[in-house]
């Protein structure tokens, strides 16, 4: 089966958007619209989007290095009184230049500079890796918001039926109490759990308001709509399988993780940069400069432009660097080294997480599988319970409190029930998530 996570189905998110809604408008989405929402405008994928802008403008820069620049110039030049000659004497002269021309330079340290572009294609392949991530990451993190909301939601639904119950149990024990028929003490302990539901949906209602918020933001939505799961009604899903191999799981994981491409690469950068140290340096820097242009000018008084004609200088060279930043700079390649190391360790910590992140997620499906198994077995006996009691409760052989009891184990089955399966199907996204799918 695909994985939900990744199919982007055209559903309508159930949120109205009016102008200017006066209290917080209640919507409702499902899980696909919440998946597809992800990745539209969520500003972690955007930021990890633009350093992969930047990544490659950087890599576009450390290309550039190999070409020559240029440099067009206009010079005017005037000197007076005293100027010393080429062969030693000191002169009295006054003289001025005009000088109109076109310079080309270029300057390559072919070790570093052929070592940077190896280190900024690494660096690319790295954002790429750390995009393709987050944009994962945040699909998964609408997944488990939205179901984080539908256990809210469930917890609401469970507290506002125990809410009704005790409440219907309150009037009616009100009523026989008032009329002598029923002991006082009954009364008062029924109206206290009356009081203890309210205080129950209370808290659950706004804890599914706490996570509609932050599915919100997830999402980007506005966060003074009310979000509400679509089905209030849960079941189990199966997008992951318990029984599943777990080595093939972890294969598979250490195969297709993107963190682990992006630490790759980020490690080949570090290689890079430890060799641009101890290898770099042997490589020569080579220089060139070509400037052709006009020259005119004269002694005293003459025109600026006397005598303009064409002039050209141009030169060529090899160097090397010695010390600091160049060979035999030892500091900089323990620097290097270090660096290289400590990336490799970082890669290997990425690979122990992502084995402990599958295998624990295994567990916890296969865990969870069972225990749906039980708390649907507790589910039915507490109903078969409940339905007892009001059995005998109409035919007036059990008392108010024996109903109210077996009603509240009837509520906090459902509640766990539904838990339990929101839970389940979290651990199965979970799971998809840490094996790379």
């Amino acid at each position: 089966m695909k994985h939900p996570a990744f199919i982007l189905l055209a559903f309508t998110v159930g949120v109205a958007f009016g102008a200017e809604p006066a209290a917080s408008a209640p919507g409702t989405i499902d899980l696909s619209t919440a998946l597809r929402l992800a990745g539209a405008s969520n500003l972690d994928v955007e930021i990890a989007r633009e350093k992969v802008v930047e990544a490659r403008a950087a890599s576009d820069s450390a290309r550039a290095r190999y070409f020559p620049w240029i440099a067009p110039s206009i010079a005017v030049r005037r000197h007076e009184e005293n100027i010393q000659a080429v062969n030693g004497p000191i002169l009295d002269a006054d003289k001025q230049s005009l000088s109109v021309g076109l310079a080309i330079n270029a300057q390559v340290d072919l070790g570093e500079t052929y070592y940077q572009n190896l280190v900024a294609r690494q660096i690319v392949r790295a954002n790429e890796s750390a995009l393709a991530g987050r944009q994962r990451e945040v699909t998964y993190r609408a997944a488990s918001g939205y179901f984080d909301l539908a256990r809210a939601r469930a917890a609401v639904i469970a507290a506002e039926e125990a809410a009704r119950i005790t409440g219907r149990h309150a009037e009616q024990i009100a009523a026989t109490a008032d009329a002598g028929l029923t002991f006082k003490g009954d009364a008062t302990r029924v109206l206290a759990a009356r009081e203890r539901a309210e205080l129950t949906l209370v808290r659950a209602r706004t804890e599914q308001r706490v996570a509609a918020v932050r599915l919100a933001e997830i999402l980007r939505l506005d966060p003074s709509i009310d979000l509400a799961p679509v089905d209030s009604e849960l079941a189990p899903m199966a997008v992951a399988a318990p029984d599943d191999d777990l080595a093939a799981l972890v294969s598979r994981a250490l195969a297709r993780r993107p963190e682990l491409d992006e630490s790759a690469a980020r490690l080949e950068a570090a290689r890079t940069s430890r060799r641009a140290a101890t290898q770099g340096p042997w490589i020569p820097t080579l220089g060139a400069q070509a400037a052709m242009g006009g020259l005119g000018g004269g002694p005293g008084s003459t025109a600026i432009g006397h005598d303009f004609d064409l002039s050209g200088d141009y030169s060529f060279g090899v160097s090397w660097r010695v010390g600091p930043g160049g060979l035999f700079d030892k500091n900089r390649q323990r620097e290097t080294a270090s660096r290289e190391r400590q990336v490799e360790l970082e890669l290997e910590k990425t690979r122990d997480a992502i084995r402990r992140q599958v295998v624990e997620q295994h567990t916890r499906l296969r865990a969870l599988g069972e225990q749906i198994s039980l708390a649907r077995k507790t589910l039915e006996a507490a109903d078969q319970t409940a339905s007892l009691s009001r059995q005998r409760r109409e035919t007036g052989v059990s008392a108010v409190l024996e109903d109210l009891q077996a009603e509240e184990e009837l509520t906090r089955a459902r509640r766990d029930y539904l838990a339990t399966v929101v839970d389940y199907n979290q651990a199965q996204y979970a799971l998809r998530f840490a094996a790379g799918d």
